[in-house]
């Protein structure tokens, strides 16, 4: 009778662990609640929202411009896309006085910064687009804000300011470059998103002719006194000037590339909610999305919530 007690017992508790094991397996799908207490603010004033029955996870998306929960995945947009730069020369004499700087670009230029890589990639000179200075004091000149949306396909671009003087007989022209700026407006952006800089992607120079051992003369140099890109080409053989041909030449650029928008993480499996304050500056509606997640080692489960909170001035 005791043995029988004792198997019984046995299989009772082997069921109970059993039972909890399959528990502990189970993921639960998230069924918290999200209570915004003002869904009408003022611009500067913090909107409170009260979370119950938290999940493991919780990000917010608040609606903000880089904060959309329907961009979270966007990584390449449609949108206009505009470039300008600064310029200016001066030295230039007679037939060098303009036409010595031109810009460019290719989608088959390998990026390595040779003089057979530049020879053997296809470029197409767009200079028209771009107003180019003829001033002759180094004041530097603005190119305009160039649509050039009809060049955005995805796939790497290289733009090149080239200079090109054969002229050796009258002194060549010097040129100052600054401030490239590559810009995309899109869908929500209160001002327009940054797609390469002078400095981002870069550029680098490729000297083809002419070049002299000075550290500064015949090539594209960044001069850091004057915190920009410089080309000087007033150097003499023979009582000639010489015939003098340099790249610059930016790293790739994906002119449609954009960041994926991002959420704020509330919490993780180890910390707890009860409520938080976010504040827009901004007067508009917005749709405020909040992502659940019950998470462990046999899986995940995920649960949306969205709200719309309006934000006056």
């Amino acid at each position: 009778m005791k043995s029988i007690k004792y198997i019984l017992t046995v299989i009772s508790l082997s069921a109970l662990v059993l039972q909890s094991c399959e528990d502990y397996e189970t993921v639960d799908q998230p069924d918290f609640e999200v209570t915004v207490i003002t869904q009408t603010a003022k611009a500067g004033e913090p909107v409170e929202f009260v979370v119950s029955k938290a999940p493991n996870f919780l990000n917010f998306y608040s609606g903000e411009f880089e904060h959309q929960y329907k961009h979270r995945n966007r990584t390449n947009a449609e949108g206009t896309v505009t470039m300008s730069f600064l310029n200016s020369q001066k030295w230039g004499v007679g037939a060098n006085a303009t036409g010595t700087l031109s810009v460019w670009y290719s989608k088959d230029y390998d990026g390595s910064g040779t003089l057979e890589a530049v020879n053997n990639a296809n470029w197409t000179d767009i200079t028209d687009r771009f107003n180019i200075s003829t001033l002759y004091d180094f004041t530097l000149q603005e190119s305009g804000v160039v649509d050039i949306t009809d060049l955005a396909d995805a796939k790497p671009i290289y733009f090149a300011f080239k200079y090109f003087c054969d002229n050796t007989a009258e002194r060549p022209a010097e040129w100052y470059l600054d401030e490239l700026n590559i810009q995309m407006d899109v869908e929500g952006a209160p001002a327009p998103l940054t797609v390469a800089t002078e400095s981002s992607p870069g550029f680098k120079p490729v000297d083809v002719q002419g070049v002299v051992s000075a550290w500064n003369a015949n090539k594209w140099y960044w001069d850091s006194g004057k915190g920009l890109w410089r080309m000087r080409g007033q150097v003499k053989v023979d009582g000639l000037w010489v015939v003098n041909e340099d790249w610059l030449i930016t790293d790739a650029i994906n002119l449609t590339a954009v960041n994926p928008d991002e959420g704020i993480t509330l919490k993780t499996y180890s910390t707890k909610l009860e409520s938080f304050t976010h504040t827009y500056e901004t007067p508009g509606t917005y749709t405020v999305t909040f992502v659940g997640n019950n998470t462990t080692v046999y899986g995940s489960k995920e649960t949306v919530k969205e709200f719309t909170v309006t934000v006056t001035e």
